[in-house]
């Protein structure tokens, strides 16, 4: 019978900052309970949110939530009276324009910044990264004035501009951790069949990187819909204001005169979209940022 060295039949002990036995039971459990708690408490929220901009004031207060049936008055309201509906489409034509164009200017830039050796690129890298940790309070005012010289700051397209110009920098650095394992040879075959840089960029490194792109798009897709500063500073008039801004007259206009329930219609009209595009794409979020993080 062959023998093998005493440290081969040692049991490995577990790793640093591992539990076992009952104590790692015990942890695993309170985590589960916890989380569980968390996301009730959460459900319930918002299905109180829900309940409330169908029931009226009078039985919101008395906590009497769906007493009389449902009631659409409170959308009526922020619908008719306070015009929502143009909000809300300011906000989906700022939000879709500025994650499209975001893909646009920063797969490039990631795949080449990755791929490609030139003068300069561990420079712009740096910057990039850099960026990454300026807070945008810093070029709030000076981005301002430059915009108010150009005559830009009543432009509807002002918006889309700057939410570009802000999110360069996380979109470029985020998908170059995905381009780094794409392997240059798929790129190499594209021109030797004659494709162009160009049409085998967009053909073929592209789609394998689909998860990236999906989940940064989500999440810039989410910051901005609920971004307030930038879209109330450089959105000058009334009709270019979006939904978050809008929201934050509303609930001052509600508060004084007192109609809670137009309140809550507003506040449910801006936070469906962002969930239910949570909801249906949450595993294509977690598998993309899971991914991001072992490429990167």
């Amino acid at each position: 019978m062959r023998k093998y060295p005493s440290f081969c039949l040692r049991q490995k002990s577990p790793p640093a900052g591992r539990v076992s036995g009952w104590a790692g039971k015990a942890v695993h459990v309170l985590g589960k309970a916890l989380i569980l708690c968390w996301c009730a408490f959460t459900v319930a929220l918002i299905g109180w949110v829900v309940l409330a901009s169908f029931t009226p004031t009078r039985d919101i207060f008395q906590n009497d939530l769906l007493a009389a049936g449902l009631d659409l008055s409170g959308y009526e309201v922020v619908m008719e009276r306070y015009h929502i509906m143009d909000y809300f489409l300011n906000s989906v034509l700022y939000t879709v324009c500025a994650c499209a164009g975001l893909i646009v200017f920063c797969a490039p830039a990631a795949f080449v910044m990755t791929k490609f050796v030139f003068r300069g690129r561990r420079l712009f890298q740096t910057l990039f990264s850099v960026a990454l940790g300026l807070p945008g309070v810093m070029i709030l005012a000076p981005l301002y004035m430059m915009l108010v010289r150009a005559n830009l700051h009543n432009f509807r397209g002002t918006l889309i501009l700057v939410y570009l110009c802000t999110g360069i920098a996380a979109t470029t650095v985020y998908l170059m951790g995905f381009f780094a394992t794409v392997p240059m040879t798929v790129f190499e075959s594209g021109l030797i069949d004659g494709c162009s840089h160009i049409t085998s960029f967009y053909r073929l490194i592209l789609p394998l990187a689909k998860p990236g792109i999906v989940t940064i798009t989500i999440f810039n897709f989410i910051g901005y819909w609920n971004e307030y500063i930038w879209a109330l500073v450089f959105s000058g008039k009334q009709a270019n204001r979006t939904l978050a801004v809008a929201l934050q007259t509303l609930v001052t206009s509600m508060q004084t005169t007192g109609n809670y329930q137009g309140l809550f219609a507003g506040v449910v009209i801006v936070f469906v979209p962002t969930v239910i595009i949570y909801v249906l794409l949450s595993k294509q979020i977690m598998s993309g940022a899971t991914a991001g993080a072992v490429k990167g």
